[in-house]
C-alpha cells in the first residue's frame, strides 16, 4: 500500500468476553491495542487490529500447543467458519478515533488427521487465530466469501477505506 510504517508492541491484554458479538469485540480489542501503543512521543497515527475466527457462536485464538491447533483444526475441518477483522486508527494529535470491522466467510476443505498434524508442523500455528494460514503453501482452504487479505490478517480494502476518511478529515 506504499505507506511508511513501524509495529511497535500493546500493553493491551485481550479478554474473552463470551457475550459479546465478534463485530463489537474485535474492534473492542483494536482500540485497546491502538490506545496502549508503546509509541514514541512524535507518532501521531496508530493503527490496531484484531481478528477473530468465529466458530458456531464461539470465537478460535491463537493456540497455545500443538494439541490445542490440532483441536482448532479439527473443529474446523471440512465446515465454514467467519473471520472478522476490527482495525483502529486513532490520530493522537486530533485525539479522533476511527474504527471499521470486516467478515469474510471461509469453507474448508475436509482433510485427514495425518494431514493435519503435518499441517501443524509446517506452518507453526501459535501467532495464528483458528491456528491456519491461508497464505500458506499447503492449502487447507476450500474457498472463500470476502476479503482474502482480512484472512491473512490486515484487511487491505477495509484499511485503505479509513485511511481515505481519516485523511479527508485531517490535515496530515
Amino acid at each position: 500500500m506504499k505507506v511508511p510504517f513501524r509495529v511497535v508492541r500493546s500493553a493491551y491484554r485481550e479478554r474473552r468476553c463470551r457475550k459479546t458479538v465478534p463485530e463489537i469485540l474485535c474492534v473492542r480489542h483494536a482500540v485497546g491495542k491502538a490506545q496502549k501503543a508503546v509509541l514514541p512521543r512524535a507518532a501521531r497515527f496508530v493503527l490496531g487490529g484484531d481478528t477473530i475466527v468465529w466458530h458456531e457462536g464461539h470465537g478460535l485464538g491463537k493456540p497455545k500447543t500443538r494439541a490445542e491447533a490440532l483441536r482448532m483444526l479439527r473443529r474446523l475441518a471440512g465446515r465454514k467458519h467467519e473471520v472478522y477483522t476490527g482495525l483502529a486508527i486513532l490520530d493522537r494529535k486530533a485525539k479522533r478515533l476511527l474504527t471499521g470491522c470486516v467478515k469474510t466467510e471461509v469453507w474448508m476443505k475436509s482433510v485427514s488427521d495425518a494431514w493435519l498434524q503435518n499441517y501443524v508442523e509446517a506452518i507453526h500455528p501459535f501467532d495464528k487465530a483458528g491456528a491456519y494460514a491461508i497464505q500458506a503453501r499447503l492449502k487447507i482452504v476450500r474457498k472463500i466469501r470476502g476479503s482474502y487479505s482480512n484472512v491473512v490478517g490486515l484487511p487491505k480494502e477495509l484499511l485503505r477505506r479509513m485511511l481515505k476518511a481519516m485523511e479527508k478529515e485531517t490535515d496530515v
